[in-house]
């Protein structure tokens, strides 16, 4: 802890500089004004009492400010001689405690000890030079006695009113005859003076506007964010440069102007009060604005320009990749297949074990790649060119998707439960390939020791609707579902479960389409659940 000044108390007096001088630690310290104000009085409520109840009392003001500790604060210790003093818990001390973060009263060999903490915000940067100064600062304006001070303070004020008497008729007529808000502000952002632009304008006197803090004439938007900026560089007295909006009482608009504010220094350097003033430029800004949403409006059509040269281009080349997707590159498989099965059926009687092994894995090759070149071209074909949504009932899709995977159903003894599902606006043959896809995965990754189970359902979100796909199946680790919608990815092998890894992809290619999303959750051993949500158009 390290002091900073201290005050005797022994009348009624001293409270006068006690407030002060609180009120000037907490203004240096960083404080807010409703800060300065909750701590002063915390610390007057305390000197208050002991003024009344004990004797031979002084205050201390310091600052506990450890490099090593984030956490500052102000201190303010009264030490008392009056050993009794804690027989007398009195309202004062009840009501002081509430106001600070941390009271302690305890009795030592010379008296009470009475500490009040309060915290200083984590923004302030407090070093030991800054303390030094608050202190140099205290000294300087140190009187002999507090009545001393009230004297020297009467004194100058006075001598500042008959000098501010003589000029303040002409400075009035001057600031009045200007076309702009002139006006000074205290320390805490209050109004000192304002010529009579400013409540022509606001429609409100000096009284009204530091009562609302300027609330009813700032956007409430940015209320809290120009105070902020207000106390930001009041702390660092540095003049300030802004544009901001006022309203305007007469028309009730919001009009933008210029905010300049200087602090006004005496000869030590201190701060006395701040000159401001605020100038029309709502023309400029909307000058401003009109030609920068010109240029946004260009680059932005620009842009959108090269995008639809670019989809045009992608569109064009998968156009060229199915084409060689249906024509040159099955036609090699078709004669690998054809020729295949003819020395099959001809010649192999003639060919060993280990040519037949060969054999079985080019065929079985080529029969993969023929359903990858398959899928391929079917994911390629899946686009809005030359659609139209048409409503219709998942009711039938669902039926056609379970009557093309009859034999798989069949196989695997599969049961699909497909609940009463909805019309809806859709791409009919790019849904009834989704339903394909996710019905035919099901009955595929089923576990070995369970009947496959498929159920199939529809539930409404607000403005969306959801299909949902729950089967009983083998499941997946959820890490892997980013992984499941690209193309060509796998999580289990060939060998284990046949497929290209297309299925999915083209999944979430359907529901993009759709201006839809399709997601999934599952758990290793308990099955797996696809969701695939779409808003519903009228």
């Amino acid at each position: 802890m390290q002091e900073i000044t201290r005050i005797t108390l022994e009348t009624d007096m001293d409270l006068v500089l006690v407030h002060k001088r609180t009120m000037k630690l907490g203004e240096l310290a960083g404080l807010s004004l409703a800060s300065q104000t909750t701590f002063a009085t915390a610390v007057s409520e305390v000197s208050r009492h002991v003024i009344e109840y004990g004797f031979d009392a002084v205050l201390v003001l310091a600052i506990k400010a450890d490099m090593k500790d984030p956490e500052k604060y102000l201190i303010a210790r009264v030490l008392d001689r009056n050993l009794n003093l804690t027989e007398k818990i009195h309202e004062n001390l009840v009501y002081a405690r509430r106001l600070v973060d941390r009271f302690t009263l305890e009795r030592a060999e010379r008296g009470v000890e009475i500490t009040l903490e309060y915290k200083i915000p984590g923004i302030q940067k407090i070093i030991s030079s800054r303390i030094e100064q608050w202190i140099t600062s205290f000294k300087l304006e140190l009187p002999v006695s507090p009545y001393d001070e009230i004297k020297r303070k009467n004194k100058q004020l006075q001598e500042l009113a008959e000098k501010l008497e003589d000029s303040e008729t002409q400075y009035r007529e001057v600031t009045n005859a200007l076309p702009l808000v002139i006006f000074t502000l205290n320390g805490d952002g209050e109004i000192i003076y304002a010529n009579s632009w400013l409540k022509s304008f606001t429609g409100r006197d000096i009284q009204e506007l530091n009562e609302s803090k300027w609330g009813p004439v700032i956007r409430e938007e940015v209320f809290a964010a120009a105070w902020e900026y207000w106390w930001r560089h009041q702390a660092v007295n540095k003049p300030i440069r802004k544009e901001i909006e006022l309203k305007n009482d007469a028309t009730q608009e919001y009009i933008w102007h210029l905010l300049s504010l200087s602090p006004m220094t005496n000869e030590n350097g201190e701060t006395m009060y701040w000159i401001g003033s605020l100038v029309d430029i709502h023309a400029q800004k909307v000058m401003e604005q009109t030609l920068r949403d010109n240029k946004e409006l260009q680059e932005t059509k620009q842009l959108l320009e090269e995008k639809v040269r670019e989809l045009n281009r992608s569109n064009q080349e998968l156009e060229q990749f199915a084409y060689a997707a249906s024509h040159d590159l099955q036609e090699p498989l078709r004669k690998i297949v054809y020729y295949g099965d003819y020395l099959n059926a001809r010649y192999a009687e003639h060919i060993d074990e280990r040519g037949k092994l060969y054999f079985s894995n080019m065929m079985g090759a080529s029969q993969r790649m023929t359903q990858l070149i398959h899928d391929l071209l079917n994911f390629s074909r899946i686009y809005r060119e030359n659609l139209h949504l048409i409503k219709t009932d998942m009711n039938l899709l669902a039926a056609e998707a379970m009557n093309d995977l009859d034999v798989a159903i069949k196989a695997k003894s599969a049961h699909i439960e497909v609940a009463p599902l909805p019309v809806l606006a859709v791409y009919p043959m790019q849904m009834r390939q989704l339903f394909h896809n996710l019905l035919s995965n099901a009955i595929k990754f089923s576990d070995e020791r369970r009947a496959p189970l498929v159920k199939v359902y529809a539930e409404k979100r607000d403005n969306e609707i959801q299909l949902i796909f729950e089967d009983n199946g083998v499941g997946f680790e959820e890490k892997y579902l980013d992984k499941m919608f690209s193309l060509f990815q796998r999580l289990h092998s060939r060998e284990k479960y046949a497929g290209t890894g297309i299925g999915l992809a083209m999944c979430k290619k359907i529901a993009d389409l759709h201006n839809g999303s399709i997601t999934a959750c599952s758990k290793p051993g308990n099955g797996a659940k696809f969701i695939l949500t779409l808003p519903l158009v009228a």
